[in-house]
């Protein structure tokens, strides 16, 4: 069903539904916005009226609309949506709403989205290194809106929501800017409108919509909802897990282990290098990885066969696939190792940054010598999900004695300092833990950054 010319409920203004209502109010009927989980201030819902947009804090009733718009991860028994059901009134998500306002926009650029558990980003930035050689490119992920050509962020701030690339899309065309390629990170699915989608991994899935579907679940929907015609590169264990697929578009299987049974895999891998392997189109033929000291090869091995795929699937010449990872120099927050006054810092603080991510990091910093301070905790204002505080208390009780000293970042981390007070200690924020373990440390330390924030 056309959003053109229809009566319209988006529900949730918090997690990018002011943007979807505010773009749409140039082409259905009429708008109600609702805001479910109440966070709008009411001069925000008042600016929505003067635009034209009716708002609600509560539920209304969905007989007066012809569609509903709702975030993949809203609760299924939310009244709307349960009555939507009852009356048969077609839902269609946050995802499907902005495929359908963007649909035309982007006219001469390649768009590639990319969803996935794990690696979104170091995918979506080891890729615009390889097409920014001779394309010009601009990605927006959790990083930010970022111009490759100037290496600089043309704007900070945006979430990797869907309603997010309706705002990105607005920055760069305010900004007069041309391009051939736009990157977007995308969390829970694609929008239906790429050229190339992408999902690198469904590993460590968890539940959405209050436990009642799996994250998977959101990410098929990148295959589901692909234009005819469009490439799709899908991490082989998602595939095997999804089923049958789709003929109408061009599948690129790729697998981050050794797996012949992929378009492009791993021969080999270590942390001293690699071999990818591809077949594709009846083109074959390797692409060799190099160790490096600047990031921990393996910690990106995702991002590089999923990277190599959608390059090769360019026609970007493998020698320049190749040569562009083995200048590459990983990305911030994504397992970087720097100096820093002396010490060593491996930098993996991000917004997906997980306990996994931390016992990685953790072990990664065993390989090299000196004394180990980490910080680890959240940012909770910067990300919703924030880190589990009953999961970073199970990785002290686990990993305590391997380290020197503990900073613990974040409000809901002060309760675990209080039995440690010796080697546990407290920061409020991501700057003043690092500055904290600079103290704590001497030259040739090593200080471990695992906060998840948004940079």
């Amino acid at each position: 069903m056309t959003l053109r010319n229809t009566r319209a409920a988006v529900l949730d203004l918090t997690h990018g539904g002011t943007v979807i209502a505010r773009k749409l109010t140039k082409i259905a009927a009429s708008i109600t916005g609702i805001d479910v989980y109440q966070t709008l201030r009411s001069e925000e819902l008042e600016a929505l009226e003067q635009e034209g947009i009716k708002t609600s804090q509560t539920p209304q009733n969905v007989t007066d609309f012809e569609i509903i718009i709702s975030p993949i991860h809203l609760d299924p028994s939310y009244p709307m949506l349960v009555e939507a059901a009852k009356n048969n009134i077609p839902v269609i998500s946050h995802h499907t709403a902005v495929g359908e306002i963007i649909r035309g926009a982007l006219k001469g650029c390649t768009v590639i989205e990319i969803t996935g558990t794990r690696a979104k980003t170091s995918t979506s930035v080891l890729l615009a290194e390889i097409l920014s050689r001779n394309k010009k490119v601009i990605s927006h992920t959790s990083r930010g809106l970022e111009d490759w050509s100037k290496r600089h962020i043309i704007k900070n701030g945006l979430s990797i929501t869907p309603a997010s690339i309706l705002r990105a899309i607005d920055v760069v065309e305010e900004a007069g800017i041309k391009l051939d390629v736009f990157i977007f990170e995308i969390s829970l699915g694609g929008t239906g409108s790429s050229d190339i989608g992408v999902i690198t991994t469904i590993a460590d899935d968890y539940k959405i919509a209050n436990n009642t579907k799996l994250a998977s679940e959101a990410k098929r929907m990148m295959i589901l909802d692909a234009k005819p015609g469009s490439t799709l590169v899908i991490n082989h264990d998602a595939l095997r897990y999804f089923g049958a697929c789709r003929r109408d578009v061009n599948i690129i299987s790729v697998s981050d282990s050794v797996n012949a049974a992929a378009n492009v895999y791993y021969e080999n891998i270590s942390s001293d290098g690699g071999t990818i392997a591809y077949f594709i189109g009846g083109r074959k033929g390797k692409i060799n990885l190099r160790g490096t000291r600047d990031y921990d090869l393996l910690s990106y091995k995702t991002a590089f066969v999923c990277a190599s795929a959608v390059a090769l699937a360019m026609d970007i010449e493998p020698d320049q696939i190749e040569r562009s990872m083995q200048e590459f120099k990983g990305a911030q927050g994504r397992m970087r190792k720097i100096k820093l006054n002396g010490r060593t810092l491996i930098d993996n603080s991000n917004s997906g940054m997980d306990i996994k991510g931390a016992e990685k990091a953790l072990e990664y910093a065993k390989t090299e010598e000196g004394r180990i301070v980490m910080v680890l905790g959240e940012e909770a204002k910067e990300v919703c999900e924030g880190l589990d505080p009953s999961g970073a208390r199970r990785f002290i009780e686990k990993h305590l004695d391997e380290i020197y000293s503990l900073v613990l970042v974040g409000e809901r981390m002060k309760p675990l300092v209080s039995k440690n007070l010796n080697k546990i200690y407290h920061a409020e924020n991501l700057f003043i833990g690092i500055e904290f373990a600079l103290q704590l440390t001497r030259e040739k330390d090593i200080i471990i950054s695992c906060v998840k924030c948004f940079r």
